[in-house]
């Protein structure tokens, strides 16, 4: 008897063609929080002023990409 059970598609779900570019967003993230650590350092603020710095730069760079990769259709998202 053949199996004429119908076969599932072989492509991979959309969360996963979607994290590289997420990965990026994260990374690009990283670099923008970290220059902007050591900037407010070097411009004079102690350790702490510079990581909560560092932080905000941080979460407002992802909170721009992320909306930036949305609005813009970023390659993999449906």
């Amino acid at each position: 008897m053949v199996n004429s059970a119908p076969r599932l598609p072989t492509e991979e779900p959309a969360r996963l063609r979607r994290r590289p570019s997420i990965v990026l967003l994260f990374v690009v993230s990283l670099a923008v929080s970290g220059v902007a650590g050591l900037l407010s350092h070097a411009a004079g603020n102690n350790v702490p002023g510079a990581i909560l710095t560092g932080g905000g730069a941080f979460a407002g760079a992802l909170g721009l990409l992320l909306a930036v990769a949305h609005y813009a259709g970023a390659p993999g998202q449906d």
